[in-house]
């Protein structure tokens, strides 16, 4: 923060001091730093109210007063969370190291020696001032991104199908549906979502942006608006990420990149139709098969504009189930450092798989939860479908 920002004109202090002559002096002082928001107090427990009733931004302490004096102002001062950041200045005469130590221990932030030097005071009131309204800024504004993030949150997830829609598919046709979407951070560059193409084909898409975080966020915005305008071409994978890749290509800065995999199920025609930009291979299991990958592997998306994505067509008899991940789960480490790649990851799905896809997916987060010790370093998503 600039220090320019910082208004001591609005600032707050507290004086609290017995002595009425060391007042009158301190206010002196403070009026002539431009500081017109002052209150005295004439002991510690007076003090203690007014910083309640005054909530001062730094607080000038006498340390020998009656009824409660300046050690004992502090150690009650701190016991509240609310005051631990608030700047105390102590005032004394009183000189030995030992009386500083126990000062400084139960919570001063300063020592100024009595009698008051006028530009030592002026000093260490601005510097402590600065400082303290300076972090309270900065307090300000975090608590205002926070909320901000977790708005922004909230609408990410929005673009998510939910419970309404995946119930949607499992009775138009007949495909069990459900997923996890992990953000590394507040917000995250992964989307995933259904798109029904036609009363017997439905589009399922998983994309990854480069990066995570507030821009990789937005990208996903962006994204989403434009497979709104290309819905009713949704039964051509293919032609679908072409489309997408020319108009992110235009849209992202150099650098930026998104992958994308694509599947169209035909509950009539029990068939896949699968194209992949950069992402992930899906994992396919037919009744009484085992996983494997399927699909192949185009470039991702935003960076040629001359890139081609083949749909492959395979079939999906009755019982069949679909994973589809971020590269997230992949590039993960063991304990040992190395990424677990994607036989793994069909080796879990083996291990795991359940008829009811939510229960898979708990399994598989569970599964790398186990293998994988701290938190993912990039936004997670598994899409699991039952046929």
């Amino acid at each position: 923060m600039e220090e320019q920002t910082v208004n001591l004109a609005e600032a707050r202090v507290l004086v609290v001091e017995d002595n009425e002559m060391n007042r009158v002096f301190a206010c002196a002082v403070l009026e002539s730093m431009g500081l017109k928001r002052v209150e005295c107090a004439r002991n510690g427990r007076e003090g203690l109210d007014k910083v309640e009733s005054f909530t001062p931004d730094i607080v000038l302490l006498d340390l020998m007063m009656p009824v409660m004096n300046g050690e004992e102002f502090l150690k009650e001062l701190r016991a509240d969370p609310r005051h631990r950041t608030l700047p105390v200045l102590v005032l004394s005469a009183v000189v030995d190291q030992s009386t500083r130590n126990a000062l400084f221990a139960a919570g001063a932030n300063d020592y100024i020696g009595k009698p008051i030097d006028r530009l030592e005071l002026v000093a260490r009131v601005e510097v402590h001032l600065r400082s303290h309204l300076a972090l309270a800024d900065l307090r300000r504004y975090r608590d205002r991104l926070a909320v901000d993030l977790r708005m922004a949150r909230g609408m990410q997830n929005a673009l998510l199908p939910g419970t309404d829609r995946m119930r949607e598919a499992r009775e138009r046709y007949g495909l069990a549906i459900n997923a996890v979407f992990n953000p590394s951070t507040e917000l995250g560059g992964d989307l995933w979502g259904l798109v029904p193409v036609d009363d017997h084909r439905l589009a399922l898409f998983a994309v990854d942006f480069s990066g995570h975080g507030v821009a990789a966020s937005i990208n996903t915005f962006r994204l989403h608006l434009l497979l709104q305008d290309l819905e009713a071409q949704m039964g051509d994978p293919g032609a679908v990420l072409e489309k997408v890749n020319v108009t992110l290509k235009q849209l992202l800065p150099r650098g930026q990149f998104a992958t994308m995999t694509m599947a169209v199920i035909d509950c009539r025609a029990r068939t896949l139709s699968l194209v992949n930009a950069g992402g992930p291979a899906p994992i396919l299991v037919e009744p009484g098969g085992a996983p494997h990958l399927v699909g192949g592997v185009g470039l991702p998306l935003g960076i040629s504009l001359t890139a081609r994505y083949e749909t492959t067509v395979m079939p999906f008899p009755p019982g069949s189930q679909l994973s589809l991940y971020s590269d997230a789960l992949i590039d993960a480490a063991d304990s040992s450092g190395a990424p677990l790649g994607e036989e793994w990851v069909v080796e879990l799905v083996r291990e795991v798989l359940a008829d009811d896809p939510a229960e898979t997916v708990v399994r598989v987060m569970a599964g790398f939860a186990a293998r994988s010790p701290g938190e993912f370093a990039d936004d997670v998503t598994w899409v699991q479908v039952v046929g």
